[in-house]
């Protein structure tokens, strides 16, 4: 039994208990609960799902300002237009009519079309890209070259892939499926003429839209890789005629996903190392010649099976050649534009430019020819920039000074 003593021990606490402040009790309970570990808090998902909503918003909000963008619809008309014009050669000319025009009417048509916008919008050859450089050209003939030479790695391995695997591969050069032993010479020569301008009317007409008229209208309001991954993705789609083409022509569903998946990925990263071509070069001559030397090694050298029992010699590896061929390609564009863009760095410094985005004509000009034509070089809005010409003037005088 508790004492006196202690009761009135227990007493007084109690007291002192009772008078003590609210604030000192606020005060020891926040103390004791910094000791006490903290307790995990648990997620709101109100909250969660609000921001969800929210960034879901200006997903959409970034997506629909691309979509009405006024130059992207430009972009869009114009392929648009060329698109219907090549769909109906396709699917009326030669589906239904049977007439063989190897594409080329769509291509003649299209570059009329393209000819009436480039009236209309004011536009010169030069201002898409064809440089009248001499240097600019002849630089664009020997680079695709360059690059075309990865056809003959691409045949190699083709063909000793067919020899370790038992076959006989043999190497025919064909003219639109016309052999020289099986149609003569006159006839032979007669359809290579007709590939060749065949083949230049639709790369030219291709180069036009694409990495001229496009990449131009693109290129001031997105930039240059947003630009060309737009480009190539119409690129892309614009070859899927050909497989849908083929839906009359007994092609099963999936030979033709097949077929179709096949052009979307080939075609886009194709004309991404077109445009990286039009840009490193500083016009659309490498990407032209690049393209059409491509279409027609393509289209004249086979590799054929002539194994025995087999009835019909068909280039059934072809698809997996032009793989190959532009993998390597693209490993030496990619090699060219970044030396290119290294150099157009280390010259306009030179020069005193800061921005390289605004001059991508000067690819192919020394530091001397900068200097000599700077009165020619102009901005997107089409001025003269006062601040490049301030500096060249400062590095002139600069020169004159050490000398």
């Amino acid at each position: 039994m508790p004492t006196k003593e202690e009761l009135m021990r227990q007493f007084s606490l109690a007291e002192e208990k009772e008078k003590k402040p609210p604030e000192a009790e606020q005060q020891q309970e926040t103390a004791e609960d910094k000791k006490a570990p903290a307790r995990p808090l648990v997620p709101n998902s109100h909250e969660h799902g609000k921001k969800r909503r929210k960034r879901k918003k200006k997903l959409g909000k970034v997506l629909f300002g691309i979509l009405e963008d006024k130059t992207l619809n430009k972009m869009l008309n114009v392929f648009l237009i060329c698109l219907i014009v090549n769909a109906v050669e396709y699917f009326v000319l030669i589906n239904y009519f049977g007439i063989p025009t190897k594409g080329v009417v769509g291509k003649i048509l299209g570059l009329l079309v393209i000819m009436g916008y480039m009236y209309t919008a004011r536009l010169k050859p030069r201002n898409i890209g064809f440089s009248t450089n001499p240097r600019a050209i002849t630089g664009a003939i020997r680079n695709a070259v360059f690059f075309n030479l990865s056809v003959i790695p691409a045949y190699i391995i083709e063909y000793f892939y067919l020899v370790l695997n038992g076959h006989r591969p043999m190497v025919r050069i064909f003219a639109y499926q016309a052999a020289l032993s099986l149609v003569g010479p006159l006839y032979f020569i007669a359809n290579i003429l007709l590939l060749l301008i065949i083949n230049t009317v639709s790369v030219v007409m291709l180069e036009i839209l694409f990495r001229g008229i496009l990449i131009k209208m693109g290129k001031g309001k997105f930039g240059f890789w947003q630009t060309a991954v737009i480009v190539s993705a119409f690129y892309s789609l614009w070859y899927l005629i050909i497989p849908l083409s083929k839906v009359s022509a007994g092609y099963s569903f999936g030979q033709l996903l097949t077929l179709c998946s096949f052009y979307l990925i080939f075609e886009f990263f194709v004309s991404l190392k077109w445009c990286m071509c039009t840009r490193a070069s500083g016009s659309i001559w490498l990407a032209l010649f690049d393209h059409l030397f491509f279409n027609v090694l393509v289209e004249l050298i086979h590799v054929l099976d002539n194994t025995p029992g087999l009835s019909n010699y068909i280039d059934v590896n072809r698809n997996y050649r032009l793989i190959i061929i532009q993998v390597i390609s693209f490993a030496f564009c990619f090699s060219y534009y970044k030396m290119k863009m290294r150099r157009k760095e280390r010259m306009l410094q030179a020069v005193g430019v800061r921005s390289i985005y605004t001059f991508d004509s000067l690819a192919e000009m020394s530091e001397e020819e900068v200097n000599r034509h700077a009165e020619r070089i102009k901005t997107n809005d089409g001025e003269i920039d006062a601040e490049y010409l301030k500096l060249l003037e400062k590095n002139s005088l600069d020169r004159e000074h050490r000398r």
